[in-house]
């Protein structure tokens, strides 16, 4: 058996003349987070259904833990919070959570047993008997991610789950996949608008842009291959500092810290911990800038554009 739990080879989706996934390949391992990447249109959600089974490819196969796409055996194995959830306007919360999980697979009473344990973990008894399509926004966005793992899926598969939420709800909602990653060892494929939270969540990074697979990359990896080299320097007198720097170096003055430029770093932060010395300096602060997610995508579409 392979040793990826998602296989994806050469998919490509077309609606008419319109190709929203190209030939795209990828390969899941089990018991990390992964985040999908890219601009509107750019064939997220596509991808994302075509392993749901919802939408069948144009070309190409794919298989989850060895099951077809789509088939009866790899559903059993994925759980799914799509972007926008339809609700039944006359369930309550507990009623669509127990319908939810017959439909996976599960008996009458090990479903209600599921929706309330999950009615709980997720803080919405006050609400459990209230129907679902009246919750506000980041109530319906809880109870969609209850759904997805109403069956105990493996696999978990989340389109855009903080869309739309005001700060504190998509902190919860974050805080929430956190818990389930860790309780569980899921495996997660999330994608988001939002990268500077995403990047907390993350081990993996996914870009996509018109359809094509663009970066497949552990995060730190590709941080390392963008890394713009730049050093992040505080000490007890920053302006006696900055003006030794500035004779040689471009540098910036942050909020409490010199941003130096430089195209070798090692170097720099001898030269750093030298002028330290020689100034009788107390250094505060020394460490090489990491690129955000938010920069990371920004470099590597700006280099898929050119």
């Amino acid at each position: 058996m392979s040793e990826y739990c998602i296989e994806l080879n050469n998919l490509t989706k077309r609606f008419g003349k319109f190709t929203a996934v190209d030939n795209f390949s990828l390969k899941l391992l089990p018991g990390k987070v992964y985040g999908i990447v890219g601009p509107n249109g750019a064939g997220k959600s596509t991808t994302m259904a075509m392993i749901m089974g919802s939408l069948h490819p144009s070309e190409g196969t794919g298989n989850v833990m060895g099951h077809q796409l789509g088939s009866e055996e790899a559903l059993k194995i994925l759980g799914y919070s799509p972007e926008f959830t339809s609700f039944y306007d006359d369930m309550s919360c507990v009623e669509y959570l127990w319908y939810m999980g017959t439909l996976g697979g599960l008996s009458n009473e090990e479903a209600m047993e599921k929706a309330i344990s999950l009615i709980k973990k997720y803080d919405l008894v006050d609400h459990a008997y209230k129907k679902v399509s009246k919750f506000s926004t980041g109530m319906k966005k809880k109870v969609s991610l209850a759904q997805a793992m109403i069956h105990d899926p493996k696999i978990l598969l989340l389109d855009e789950p903080t869309a739309n939420l005001d700060p504190t709800s998509r902190m919860e909602i974050l805080d929430t996949v956190r818990e389930m990653v860790q309780e569980r060892n899921l495996t997660v494929l999330i994608s988001s608008h939002v990268l500077t939270e995403l990047e907390t969540v993350i081990d993996h990074v996914i870009m996509i842009n018109h359809g094509k697979l663009v970066m497949d990359e552990d995060i730190t990896t590709a941080q390392e291959r963008f890394k713009q080299g730049i050093l992040v320097v505080s000490c007890d007198n920053n302006e006696l500092l900055l003006k030794e720097l500035e004779r040689k170096y471009k540098v910036e003055n942050g909020k409490g810290t010199i941003r130096i430029m430089t195209s070798d770093v090692n170097s720099l932060k001898k030269e750093v911990v030298k002028l330290i010395f020689e100034n009788d300096l107390v250094l505060n602060v020394l460490h090489e800038e990491v690129l955000s997610l938010d920069l990371l995508y920004k470099q590597a579409l700006e280099g898929e554009n050119k």
